[in-house]
């Protein structure tokens, strides 16, 4: 049985909820978390239209993009759109999980797919949005149990360096205790000294995660009172991007950049504004709002920019700075992620077998502009 939970655990891996940012409101926002998955159906956005379509392909689970929930809710009620959203989703027994900006800034996330879409090289982060320092985490276990402990650690977070997960290091040693009265101890008897061939593991974990990887430790390991160190390193540490910048493997003037845009984001609809370069090789880019990140991409020595939701002071402002703004729209941006979701989801499942849960992009959901 898949369940909402296992669902989750799978984004995740792409998404971890940590990235998003502090304003944000990612992770399940409604539903119960170990109700077993018909099918999940990935969108943009939820709408009335989007969960009657979850109901008629039988998809019980929504993972989207944008928080189904943004803001507070005080109340639930039919009086308000949102109310009777909720009420639709409640009272049809539909999950929805969103992934929202730790989406847009996770490794191979949306401003990766965007950049991939635009067909950019040499790609890095544009702004910092949080540096995440490690803790290394040693614990002490039977070596019959190590594998089953290190492999708790690692699903739990730890040890994960670059493009690798699970990383650990373990050394095989002796360990001595003694169970004093009211002890329940899983080797060795109350009241006498024991000597155990025990194995030490050592894993680099993100600060954020220690306490989540030492729950997994202790749940996996046979001990009824683990014994474990927690040492705060100097390094590594680990930065997070939102926006991507990168370059073009062809040099293009103004009119060739706006033709390949319109081409790489077909569902989005255009404006260009600020300068008009006469070549474009390097590229910088934010889905959905990000006009705020203008003047950093043209620091960077970009020469356009691609994002959605610009203003008209925003493109006076690129003029002046010399860069040229594509507005694809926020919708134009970000309406990749429903397929995004659905093929990580669909690769996680392949891995760990499972065949009786469809993975389905909504062909519901449209642009909010119509004209």
């Amino acid at each position: 049985m898949t369940t909402v939970q296992d669902i989750a655990v799978m984004v995740e891996k792409l998404a971890p909820k940590h990235l998003c940012e502090d304003w944000d409101n990612v992770g399940l926002l409604v539903g119960e978390r170990n109700m077993a998955v018909t099918g999940v159906l990935t969108t943009l956005d939820v709408t009335p239209e989007v969960v009657a379509e979850a109901e008629a392909k039988g998809c019980n689970m929504i993972v989207s993009h944008h928080p189904v929930i943004f803001k507070g809710m005080k109340q639930i009620t039919d009086e308000t759109t949102l109310g009777r959203l909720m009420i639709q989703l409640i009272s049809k027994k539909i999950a929805v999980y969103s992934a929202h900006t730790n989406l847009d800034i996770a490794n191979g996330g949306l401003n990766d797919l965007a950049a991939a879409q635009i067909g950019l090289a040499n790609v890095k982060g544009l702004e910092t949005v949080h540096q995440t320092g490690f803790c290394k985490i040693i614990t002490f276990v039977p070596a019959t149990h190590r594998d089953a402990v290190m492999q708790a650690m690692g699903d739990a977070g730890a040890g994960k360096i670059g493009n690798y997960s699970h990383c650990a290091f373990y050394t095989e040693g002796t360990g001595t205790f003694k169970p004093l009265e009211g002890a329940n101890p899983y080797i060795g008897k109350v009241g006498q000294a024991a000597t155990v061939k025990e194995d030490r593991i050592e894993a680099i974990v993100p600060k954020n995660l220690v306490n989540s990887v030492i729950a997994a430790m202790k749940d996996a390991h046979p001990y009824e009172v683990p014994a474990y160190e927690v040492h705060q390193l100097v390094t590594p540490s680990e930065e997070a991007t939102i926006g991507r910048i990168g370059e073009l493997a062809d040099t293009l003037d103004t009119e060739g950049f706006i033709e390949l845009i319109k081409a790489c984001f077909p569902r989005g609809r255009a404006r260009f504004g600020g300068a008009k370069p006469d070549a474009v090789t390097k590229v910088a880019l934010c889905t959905g709002s990000g006009a705020e990140f203008i003047k950093k991409a043209a620091k960077m020595g970009a020469q356009a920019y691609v994002t959605g939701d610009v203003k008209y002071h925003d493109m006076q402002m690129a003029k002046e700075l010399g860069i040229l703004v594509a507005d694809v729209g926020h919708f134009g941006t970000e309406i990749g992620a429903a397929q995004l979701l659905a093929a990580h989801i669909g690769i996680q499942m392949q891995e760990q077998e499972v065949t009786d849960v469809p993975v389905v992009v909504s062909d519901v959901h449209e642009d909010f502009f119509f004209a």
